[in-house]
C-alpha cells in the first residue's frame, strides 16, 4: 500500500502509473481487513477469559462502528483537501497550482503513508493476541467452563440437576476407551468432570440428549451443552485442535440454541487432524458429575459404539 502511495505521488500525467498505483494500493487491503477481523473475533475468547462473562455481539460491533468512523473522517478530509488546494467548482487540472498540487499530494498520499506506518508499529508493538495465545485462552476457558464464567446470551439460567436416571448416547462413532488414558492431563485426571473418551470411525458429533448450547468457540472444536434435566457436558475433538484455528471443522448450532438428541453438531476431516499432528481422540465429560449419586459405564471399555449407543446411565437421587 505504501509503494501504491509513493507511485501516486510521482506519477504525474502519466497513465499506466497511475493504474499501477491504484492495484498495488488496493490488492493489500483484503487482507488487512481480514487480519483485523480475525483479531477482533478472537478478542471475544480473550474478553470473556478478563472479564468472566461473554460480549461477543458488543466486540465484534466495535467494527462497523471504526468503518463509519473512518468513512466519516476521510471524506471531511477529502472535502477539506480540496478547498485548500484549490480544487473547487470551476477548477482543471491546468488551473491548480503548484502550491495546490502540493498540498493535494501531502494530504492525499504522504499523510495516509505516516499514518499507516504509525498503525503498523502499534499493531505489532500492542497486539499480542497470537494464534498461540488465542489457543492458551480457550483451553483456559475449557479448564473452567461450567465453574467461573456464566453465558450472558440469554436470560436463562442453568436448570439444577433433577432427580432420576438419565441415559447419555454416544456422539459420535468409535471406540470406546478409558478417559483416564487421553494423553491430556486435565481431562484424565477428571478434574474436569468424569466421562470417557472415543476413537472416532466417523467425522460427525451428534447431540447425546436434548438440550441448550450454551458454549461455543471460534474454533469449532468443542461444544458445551446443558441438557433440558440440567446434566452439564463437553465434547471436545482431539487433543491440542484449538491450534488448528477452526481448520477442517464444520458447525451445525448457533450459541443459545436448544437441539434435540441425534442432530448433528459438527463434523470435521480426521485426516487433517492427524496431518496437522494433533491426536483425534473425541472428550466427553459431564463437568458437574459431582453431583451424581451413581456413574455408570455401560459399554465395555475397547468396544465399537454408535451415535445410537447409550454409553452411560446416570443416576441423581
Amino acid at each position: 500500500m505504501i509503494i501504491g502511495l509513493v507511485l501516486f505521488i510521482f506519477a504525474g500525467q502519466s497513465l499506466t502509473m497511475v493504474l499501477i498505483a491504484a492495484e498495488l494500493f488496493a490488492i493489500p487491503q483484503p487482507l488487512v481487513f481480514l487480519v483485523v477481523l480475525m483479531t477482533i473475533s478472537d478478542s471475544v475468547e480473550y474478553g470473556q477469559l478478563k472479564l468472566g462473562h461473554r460480549d461477543e455481539s458488543l466486540t465484534l460491533s466495535v467494527r462497523p462502528l471504526l468503518d463509519k468512523l473512518a468513512g466519516a473522517i476521510s471524506n471531511g478530509v477529502v472535502g477539506l483537501t480540496a478547498v485548500v488546494a484549490g480544487m473547487t467548482t470551476g477548477a482543471t487540472a491546468s488551473s491548480v497550482t503548484g502550491s495546490g498540487q502540493s498540498i493535494f499530494k501531502t494530504i492525499m498520499f504522504g499523510l495516509p503513508i505516516v499514518i499507516i506506518l504509525i498503525g503498523t508499529y502499534v499493531f505489532y508493538r500492542k497486539v499480542t493476541l497470537t494464534e498461540r495465545k488465542h489457543a492458551e485462552i480457550v483451553d483456559q476457558l475449557e479448564k473452567t467452563w461450567g465453574k467461573k464464567f456464566v453465558d450472558t446470551t440469554t436470560t436463562t439460567t442453568t436448570p439444577e440437576l433433577k432427580t432420576g436416571e438419565y441415559t447419555y448416547n454416544a456422539p459420535i462413532a468409535g471406540e470406546l476407551i478409558n478417559l483416564s488414558s487421553v494423553n491430556d492431563h486435565a481431562f484424565a485426571s477428571g478434574s474436569l468432570g468424569q466421562g470417557f473418551a472415543i476413537r472416532p470411525s466417523d467425522g460427525r458429533v451428534y447431540a447425546p440428549f436434548d438440550a441448550t448450547v450454551r458454549v461455543a468457540f471460534s474454533t469449532k472444536h468443542a461444544i458445551g451443552l446443558v441438557s433440558d434435566t440440567g446434566l452439564v457436558t463437553l465434547i471436545h475433538i482431539g487433543i491440542g485442535t484449538v491450534a488448528m484455528q477452526g481448520t477442517g471443522f464444520v458447525t451445525y448450532f448457533e450459541r443459545g440454541q436448544h437441539v434435540k438428541k441425534g442432530d448433528l453438531l459438527i463434523e470435521f476431516w480426521d485426516k487433517s487432524i492427524k496431518d496437522a499432528g494433533f491426536d483425534d481422540t473425541v472428550i466427553v465429560t459431564i463437568t458437574n458429575s459431582n453431583i451424581l449419586s451413581e456413574f455408570n459405564i455401560v459399554k465395555p471399555i475397547g468396544s465399537k459404539v454408535d451415535k445410537d449407543d447409550i454409553v452411560l446411565t446416570l443416576i441423581n437421587k
